[in-house]
């Protein structure tokens, strides 16, 4: 029997987890292919080798499931003897449609590896599927779903991480890893609020796949667990081991449930973390009380700002995220939230819009709430009783902005001082994308010198611009270019005087060197001296014949 298990994801960096935990825990011979939602459909059916197989299974999410439904439908009118198993989140609770248009012959409605076994084994043996849990099929022209079961010894399943096909790609992408399984909230947006109860690994296990990873060249380690710290003794275990093994060229990435982080956890990476090292994802969504009761959330907003005060304080990099679109939320609701979290100035602020997932409790209220969303995936959000389309619009111009001049993260030294004194950034970014709108400039096609002349000019637009943040714009630039930049301010300068002058009293470069390599600028009052060195870049301020180096 031959078995093809496909996985089409989002981008190539992201490799297919499902698959792999499928194919290590089954005792027959599985077959795994990866393709990208930006691959050919024809040509991914040309390489999938469809005839060769008897088995055919898809992992299927809200990215992929658009593409895997056209793929079944030609396997559905070419093959016919095919037997085709689908599984993951975007079928687990909508599978009557695929098991009644023939598009599939089963679904693994959960946790597969023990079951997708079984049901190989079974088709082998022609045996009944009733016992197998975790299973819908049809059986008599009736529907059939079979009793749902979680993996109770999930320390007894076979590691994914040891396919030596793999090994060439891992330095090349994200590799995702577990310490948990499940979520202690219920959040009614989130699929992970259907999962009941928290099932650990063994930590000596992760360490050890941990190292296996990093030993093939692992750059990036994101762990998959809803809420990394759910249990404090164990998070708290896990980073001390993490650190004291200071793996030199990897980071590490955790979804963190923020208001709950226990001060132990802080106080110890306060202490010992370095730079570069973790990265926290910490989900806000809303700093609304009454839009949190709506949505089953429990978040002590005070105290979770709290935290994320503590936590800049250390050298973990956080990222945030809120959604736009949840019940009693409407346009002046979610300024305030974004206000006052974006005052914040983590280093990434992700704004997100609802989607109503399949088997959610927030798309069952669907019409309490008058929701009205897209019919196809991603089904993000058209509007509701308490937002319109056209605010809803008026939050996507924000993002845009945000994600381009904050999120990119190459001028927010400058942004932080044309923002920190501004009690709505909000509406900062939306005047910013009027700006754009107004005077025709693209959002796409752009250089980075491009980007800074143009918030340049709007805060001069808005009588906002000032000799601190030309300085603080001219700065960010520079640190952010690793080769010697067009500048996009006028610069008309003697700089060979300037670099004789600097060289008078900083003599560590020859001046023939510093003629060539050099970029001089006014700045503060003196000047900022760049050297662009073929393998490094070194950052000076020169003022009344006193130099500082400028960290970069």
């Amino acid at each position: 029997m031959k078995i093809l298990l496909v996985g089409i994801n989002s981008k190539f960096i992201h490799p297919n987890l499902a698959i792999r935990y499928l194919k290590a825990n089954c005792d027959y011979d599985v077959k795994i292919l990866e393709y990208t939602i930006k691959d050919n459909l024809d040509e991914i059916i040309k390489g999938m080798r469809i005839d060769q197989y008897d088995i055919i299974g898809f992992s299927c999410y809200i990215w992929n499931i658009e593409i895997i439904s056209d793929i079944l439908n030609q396997i559905k009118s070419s093959y016919k003897n095919k037997t085709i198993i689908l599984g993951g989140p975007e079928v687990s609770y909508d599978y009557d449609s695929y098991l009644l248009d023939n598009l599939a012959d089963f679904i693994i409605t959960n946790e597969g590896e023990i079951t997708f076994n079984d049901l190989v084994k079974a088709i082998e043996q022609n045996t009944p599927f009733n016992s197998i849990p975790n299973l819908a099929y049809i059986y008599k022209d009736e529907i059939i779903r079979n009793k749902t079961d979680q993996i109770r010894d999930i320390n007894a399943l076979k590691s994914p991480y040891y396919f030596e096909d793999d090994y060439g790609d891992i330095k090349n992408k994200i590799q995702y890893v577990e310490l948990s399984r499940g979520c202690p909230y219920k959040c009614s947006y989130c699929l992970a609020s259907l999962e009941k109860g928290l099932r650990f690994f063994e930590i000596d296990k992760v360490f050890s796949i941990i190292d296996h990873l990093i030993d093939k060249g692992a750059k990036t380690i994101k762990f998959l667990d809803r809420s990394f710290n759910a249990n404090k003794n164990i998070a708290l275990d896990f980073f001390k081991i993490l650190v004291e093994r200071d793996y030199p060229n990897t980071i590490f990435q955790f979804e963190i449930n923020g208001d709950v982080l226990h001060k132990d956890i802080i106080d110890y990476l306060k202490l010992n973390l370095k730079q570069n090292y973790v990265r926290f994802e910490l989900g806000i969504q809303s700093t609304n009380p009454i839009v949190n009761k709506a949505i089953d959330r429990k978040q002590n907003t005070e105290q979770l700002i709290k935290n994320i005060k503590a936590l800049q304080e250390t050298n973990v990099v956080l990222h945030l995220d809120l959604i736009a679109g949840l019940p009693y939320e409407d346009l002046e609701s979610f300024k305030n939230t974004f206000n006052e979290i974006f005052l914040l100035f983590s280093k990434e602020l992700q704004l997100g819009f609802l989607k109503m997932l399949k088997g959610t409790k927030i798309r069952k209220e669907a019409k309490i709430y008058d929701y009205k969303f897209q019919e196809k995936s991603p089904y993000e959000i058209n509007e509701n009783k308490f937002i319109s389309n056209e605010e809803l619009k008026i939050i996507h111009k924000v993002e845009t902005m945000l994600e381009i001049y904050w999120n990119r993260d190459f001028m927010n030294d400058s942004m932080k001082i044309i923002l920190e004194n501004d009690s709505n950034p909000f509406n900062f970014f939306l005047s910013l994308y009027e700006y754009y709108e107004k005077n025709s400039i693209s959002l796409r096609k752009y250089q980075l010198s491009d980007l800074f002349v143009n918030v340049r000019n709007f805060l001069i637009e808005m009588k906002l611009f000032n000799s601190q943040i030309e300085d603080s714009l001219i700065l960010d630039y520079l640190k952010y270019n690793k080769i010697k930049p067009k500048v996009f301010w006028e610069n008309k300068l003697n700089k060979q005087e300037i670099l004789r002058d600097f060289f008078a009293v900083n003599n560590s470069y020859p001046i023939d060197l510093l003629y060539k390599y050099s970029l001089v600028t006014k700045y503060q009052s003196g000047y900022l001296i760049v050297i662009y060195l073929p393998d490094k870049k070194i950052m000076y301020s020169f003022k009344n014949n006193q130099t500082k180096r400028i960290s970069h």
